[in-house]
């Protein structure tokens, strides 16, 4: 007879796989034994106790590999503190090449391990094929090894988990299923189950492929999708080595591993396909889906040649199972934006069980400490808009990361699926213009432009690709004469009111009592005294400002400002992204072209820095305001949609007498790093603190009352801590920076480029970095990991390009 459910929990977890019981044993453990984890049917009956175990501890972001390295070290340990073995097998891994495309993937892989510890190390083919004997070599190029990686079994290894939790106390049910979230008033209440209502201060979303559903009852995103994904499993094969390591043959699409005597081998599919489009069905439990050989055959054929013995060798197991897939390959992990006490772990695209410790813990801890225990800022929920939460997108977009989980990871590689749609009201000349255009939040954002006659296409590499000469054209136009940028998806924020002003005095750093046309750059920080968000506000009155965010983060920005609404406060805010289409005019000639257009005057005494106006261009009115992100003199124009296209055609009109040039995304990411200038989510995010990035100038605490996280931040400010920013360049013009190369400074791995791009004016690739120096502490030769080669580098705490500001203040 199943014990009575409590009437309250500090904390109830919905779903029983690897997720919510590590968050039930991690907040258990460390003191928290009030929890509830509600299971609708048995322990790992959704997805958990199909996953084929692999645990592979490089992943694809800092926060990811993270957990992975943790997931190892809780293996190592549980069985010890529990008394259930979780099945692990520290046999190692092997992913091998056979491309130079590859190859150089798995060398950056390797150069990104050492930022964490862990032994990644280059084998030869014939290592390769001493170690994995089944292998057919041809092809081969080499590989990467790493030792410390293996697998495990799923369902001993939640188990082992929910012992835990159990053990210091908290309360599993099976057999329950939670009917809706209950909520009041934007906060959680607790749960209604078939079986009674909990009471419940928080309430965690680990409910897997059910979390979308479960989420939509209250209006909450969870932006994933169940797709089909198959492996099979051979008969018994004499002599088969115990010791066997995990291969990953990702140009095949496949991975094996030894599993009891047999192979295990898996797919990453070329063509994948979305599961219960209508709702996963309620009685799913530890079921397959219906193989279907032409949905592998293909990768099939490849395994076979890869490892000959399957055409001799009998399949046991033909499986098909659901696996939850997000629309943009990043976890979602974190609370709801809406809700109050709704927090949510889910979308982990088929890493569960290599993830799953690391990640719940992350999320326990988020939930006992009130804020993230570590830059989780890719997987925050608020980074996702609603339209992305929907069915129709997700079933389009979801599959297509299934697709790419074992292709290449080209830097700036794009999406092809649930494109184009949303487009700004210059999209169309821009594409007449050559434009090949990058995604971004739905967003279709030129970046780069073709010349006449080439296609605008990218083809990727690791080395220079087909766009490498004309974005360098682009920048040397933004240097050297003039440029032209769409800027209209870049977010805008309306804060009107009486109290708007002492509003933004609260929540920014910089003075926000500026007279109306004044435009200031400013942060926002968190209680921590780390930054949350980094962008412009222009004082249009007294009672309106306009706050541009970056595309990314415009919903994250303005989800903070509304929670920092206090009662009786008279601030509204508006998102009036759409609502204004954005020119951006950079380059020593921009004043002479915009002179051409308009009749105001444009020189830095009539028209200075950090300003606006408001003016005519031709027949239309718009908003200017003179700021700049390249390093240049420049201005972005503001056009209501009506105007937009007329503007456009008269600025490109005029343009020909000083020879503009469109520009894209790929080129002012060059001229923004190589001149110093920061991106929120790339080179800091909420860890890091002004002073670690050089942003103290934009923090004014001395004012009459204190900005949101003054006094953390000049706490942290006088103890020095870091990592700091700095500034890096290649003293090599051939390899080329993207970004999580590791900084080495006398031989010792240092930090890690944040963002890298090939500078045109210092000919060679630039990146910005966070280093675990000071000047101070600066020693030695300083060298960058590229493909598993240290090239020489130039280290600075000043930016390589105009570091005093000169250009663009002139």
């Amino acid at each position: 007879m199943q014990k009575q459910l409590p009437t309250h929990a500090q904390v109830v977890i919905i779903g029983g796989g690897i997720h919510g019981c590590s968050v039930a044993y991690h907040l258990a453990k460390a003191g928290w034994t009030d929890v509830v984890l509600l299971e609708r049917k048995q322990l790992t009956s959704g997805t958990t106790w199909h996953a084929a175990g692999l645990v592979g501890q490089l992943q694809g972001s800092h926060s990811t590999t993270a957990f992975a390295k943790y997931g190892v070290e809780l293996l190592r340990e549980i069985e010890a503190e529990t008394g259930q073995n979780p099945g692990f097998r520290q046999s190692g891994s092997i992913s091998i090449a056979i491309n130079d495309e590859r190859m150089a993937e798995l060398k950056r892989k390797a150069d990104f391990a050492s930022l964490f510890g862990v032994e990644a190390h280059y084998l030869s083919t014939a290592e390769i094929k001493e170690r994995w004997p089944l292998m057919n070599a041809d092809g081969v190029l080499g590989g990467i090894h790493m030792p410390s990686d293996g697998s495990a079994n799923p369902i001993d290894l939640t188990n082992a988990l929910a012992k835990g939790a159990r053990q210091y106390g908290a309360n599993i049910f099976e057999n329950v299923k939670v009917e809706q979230v209950l909520v009041s008033s934007s906060e959680v209440l607790g749960v209604e189950t078939e079986h009674g209502t909990i009471n419940a201060e928080f309430v965690v979303n680990c409910a897997g492929m059910w979390a979308r559903e479960l989420g939509q009852q209250n209006g909450v995103g969870v932006p994933l999708h169940a797709c089909e994904h198959y492996y099979l499993v051979t008969e018994a094969i004499p002599d088969l080595p115990e010791d066997l390591p995990v291969l990953r043959s990702y140009c095949d699409g496949t991975y094996w591993k030894e599993d009891a005597g047999k192979l295990l081998f898996g797919f990453a599919h070329f063509n994948a396909k979305p599961w219960a489009t209508k709702g996963v069905p309620n009685d799913f439990c530890f079921d397959s889906l219906p193989f279907i050989e032409d949905d592998v055959m293909e990768v099939l054929e490849l395994a076979m040649n890869r490892v000959p013995l399957l055409q001799e060798t009998g399949i046991r197991t033909f499986f098909n199972g659901p696996e939850s897939y997000s629309y943009d390959g990043r976890f979602t992990l974190g609370p709801a934006p809406d809700i109050k006490g709704y927090f949510m772990l889910a979308g982990v695209n088929s890493t569960g069980i290599q993830s799953g410790p690391g990640a719940g813990k992350a999320l326990a801890d988020w939930i006992m400490q009130g804020y993230p225990p570590m830059d989780l800022s890719e997987m925050d929920p608020s980074r996702c808009e609603e339209f992305q939460a929907r069915d129709l997108f997700l079933r389009e977009r979801c599959p297509e990361t299934l697709v790419l989980t074992y292709a290449m990871h080209w830097p700036n590689r794009q999406r092809e699926s649930a494109r184009n749609v949303r487009r700004t009201p210059f999209h169309h000349a821009l594409k007449e213009h050559g434009a090949c255009f990058a995604e971004v939040q739905g967003w279709e954002r030129p970046a780069w432009f073709a010349p006449e006659g080439i296609k605008p296409q990218c083809e990727y590499s690791f080395g220079r690709q087909n766009w490498f000469e004309y974005a360098q054209n682009e920048q040397k136009a933004a240097r050297e004469n003039v440029a032209m940028i769409d800027y209209s998806m870049l977010g805008k924020l309306m804060i009107e009111g009486v109290d708007a002003e002492s509003f933004l005095q609260r929540v920014c750093t910089n003075n926000m009592a500026m007279a109306a046309g004044k435009v200031a750059y400013t942060l926002m920080l968190n209680d921590r005294g780390g930054i949350e968000s980094d962008v412009t506000v222009a004082r249009y009155t007294d009672v309106a400002f306009m706050m541009m965010s970056s595309i990314s983060h415009t919903r994250r920005d303005y989800l903070r400002l509304r929670d920092q609404i206090q009662p009786g406060e008279d601030v509204r805010l508006r998102d009036v992204t759409p609502s204004f289409g954005v020119l951006a005019i950079m380059g020593p000639r921009s004043r002479d072209l915009l002179s051409c257009v308009s009749d105001i005057d444009f020189s830095s005494s009539a028209f200075p820095f950090n300003s606006h106006q408001t003016f005519y261009i031709g027949h239309a009115k718009v908003t200017a305001q003179r700021l700049s992100y390249s390093g240049e003199s420049g201005w972005e124009i503001f056009i209501t949609p009506d105007f937009a296209e007329y503007v456009f055609d008269v600025l490109m009109k005029a343009g020909e007498s000083f020879d503009l040039k469109l520009i894209g995304g790929e080129a002012l990411n060059a001229l923004r790093i190589e001149k110093g200038f920061v991106h929120w989510g790339h080179d800091m995010a909420y860890t890091e603190a002004p002073h670690q990035i050089g942003l103290e100038f934009v923090c004014k605490p001395n004012q009459a009352s204190p900005f949101v996280g003054q006094a953390a931040y000049l706490d942290r400010k006088a103890e020095g801590g870091g990592p700091f920013l700095y500034y890096v360049k290649l003293n090599n013009s051939m390899p080329l920076l993207h970004h999580n190369e590791p900084v080495l400074c006398d031989e010792k791995v240092v930090g890690f480029v944040t963002a890298g791009a090939y500078s045109y004016t210092l000919n060679t690739a630039v990146g910005l970095c966070l280093l675990n120096i000071t000047e101070d502490g600066f020693k030695g030769p300083c060298s960058v990991m590229v493909e598993g080669e240290a090239v020489s580098a130039e280290v600075s705490r000043t930016p390589f390009y105009d570091p005093e500001s000169k250009r663009m203040l002139q």
